[in-house]
Order: C-alpha cells, then sequence, then structure tokens
C-alpha cells in the first residue's frame, strides 16, 4: 500500500513538472461574515476584504496561491436590556491556498493563514475603546473554499476560515475567529512562464 501511494506522488510530481508553469497576479473583494466561538449569545458581524493574490499553476489540475488580504472580522451582542456591544477587528491576512481546478474554471482550495491585527476596537452605545492591547497579535487559522473562474477574468469565490489561536490574550474559553466569505476575483490577462 505504501509502495502504491509512493508510485501515485511521484507520477504526479513528474507530472507536474513536465508541464510549463505559469503565475499570474489578481485582486478579490467581497463580504465576510464573521464571528468569535465560545462567546455566548454572540451575533455574526458583516464587515469587507480586499486585497491581491498571485497563482503559482504547477499544473492544468493543481495551483498555490498566496495572497496578501485586509479582512474585517468581529462579532456583536446584546446584554439583557437589549444594549448592543460590538468589537471590530481587522486584520492584514496572508493565507496560503492549494487549489485543485476538477475541470479548468472550477476549484477547490485549503490552506493554512497567518492574520496580523491591524485594528480592534469595542463600541457600546455610542462609546468605542481602542482594545487592540487586549488582543493576540498573530492569529494563525485554517480556511477551505472553492471558486468559479469565467473566461473573461471574473471570478466568484468561496471560503470558511476557523481560527487556530484565542483572540484575547488571557483567554482560557477558546474565543477563536470564525469567518464565512463570499466575493468576486479579478485575474489580470497577462500569464508569465516560469
Amino acid at each position: 500500500m505504501k509502495k502504491s501511494i509512493l508510485a501515485v506522488l511521484l507520477v504526479a510530481c513528474a507530472a507536474i513538472s513536465v508541464k510549463a508553469q505559469t503565475l499570474t497576479f489578481g485582486v478579490k473583494a467581497g463580504l465576510n461574515v464573521a464571528k468569535l466561538t465560545n462567546i455566548d449569545d454572540s451575533h455574526t458581524r458583516a464587515s469587507i476584504y480586499g486585497g491581491g493574490f498571485a497563482n503559482f499553476a504547477l499544473s492544468d489540475m493543481f495551483a498555490v496561491q498566496p495572497e496578501l488580504m485586509y479582512s474585517g472580522q468581529g462579532y456583536y451582542y446584546r446584554d439583557a436590556y437589549n444594549n448592543k456591544y460590538t468589537t471590530k477587528l481587522g486584520y492584514i491576512t496572508i493565507p496560503v491556498m492549494f487549489q485543485v481546478h476538477l475541470v479548468e474554471e472550477f476549484y477547490l482550495e485549503a490552506g493554512p493563514q497567518v492574520g496580523f491585527l491591524a485594528a480592534a476596537k469595542a463600541k457600546a452605545g455610542k462609546v468605542t475603546v481602542d482594545v487592540k492591547d487586549q488582543m493576540t497579535t498573530a492569529d494563525f487559522g485554517l480556511g477551505f473554499g472553492l471558486g468559479y473562474q469565467f473566461p473573461m477574468g471574473v471570478g466568484v469565490s468561496a471560503r470558511y476560515m476557523f481560527g487556530l489561536t484565542d483572540v484575547y490574550k488571557n483567554a482560557t474559553d477558546g474565543h477563536k475567529n470564525s469567518v464565512a466569505s463570499v466575493g468576486l476575483t479579478y485575474t489580470f490577462n497577462k500569464k508569465f512562464k516560469l
């Protein structure tokens, strides 16, 4: 069994190395729906994401896509008196997605992500407070998603990212990011052969 798996991996690697590899660049933006896990009565908060990517096609089927993104996240909850408390988090994220193209236009993806906290604000009524010093600076997570690329460079994508790091510095309850994203992509027409 181990020899069979090794043989399949060797054939896959050989197939990847035979094809000319290409590099393309693009931009993407869309809607985030985010919350933190393990917070009673918390609700999702809608925000935006946007940034750029480089897509390194290893073969017709496999690609690696590192990205540099801004991601708005956070959550809100209401107390027993219906007062709303909102926590807004802004991250600079670097996902590295490994893509499998089932057909040329459609792909599935999965990969790790690291995020660096850029801003953290807590709002209660009309009062807003900076709470960045209470938060963990780096956020590690895993994401998976899918997408469809139309011939003219425009595409649609959806992704879910779940955090592996406690967002609050001194938390023991496992308050981690949970983010669902949907948006548009645009891949520039220029392809670079490598």
